[in-house]
């Protein structure tokens, strides 16, 4: 029985090494089964000072989700200082889509009126400087990223494996 065992425990090293690069597919995003929403292109900026962010990656995610579900809103880029008490937030958005009064009324009436805006302007984007933001794929699609391993071989493993076998 361990004999075996240890046949079978070569027999999957031998299976698990290949010199070939192996190629993972990557779920952009988890069963989505929305329509593919149109591009927003942004008209304007809407640059505001937001207190009460206590981290960008939890308090800026939850904000950048509320305000891109409006559908108007192409991108949401912080200045975030740690310890400072307000944080500079930039609000790219479609004037035709969203107005500067809906973005600031779902900012302040999130996480129980948790976030205050301080001072807030609004500037026209020229279309030519326009920020791009990396576009996701859909669900049906899905990302290839090649891998090379350094995969290394055993000298006569089979060998080895065959004498202990008949041993």
């Amino acid at each position: 029985m361990k004999k075996l065992s240890i046949l079978f425990s070569g027999v999957l090293i031998l299976s698990a090494c290949s010199s070939e690069p192996k190629e993972v597919l990557l779920r952009t995003e988890k069963g989505s089964t929305d329509v593919k929403k149109a591009p927003v292109h942004s008209t304007a900026v809407l640059t505001m000072e937001v207190e009460g962010m206590t981290c960008e990656m939890g308090c800026g995610g939850s904000i950048r989700k509320e305000l891109k579900a409006t559908g108007g809103v192409e991108r949401v880029k912080f200045d975030f200082v740690e310890g400072a008490e307000k944080q500079k937030t930039y609000v790219y958005f479609d004037e035709a889509k969203v107005s500067e009064k809906e973005l600031k009324e779902i900012i302040t009436t999130m996480n129980e009126k948790q976030f205050t805006i301080g001072s807030c302007t609004k500037e026209n984007v020229d279309k030519t400087t326009q920020p791009s933001e990396s576009k996701s794929n859909s669900s049906d699609e899905a990302a290839v990223v090649n891998m090379e391993e350094d995969n290394f071989q055993l000298p006569n493993l089979v060998g080895i494996l065959k004498d202990l076998v008949l041993n």
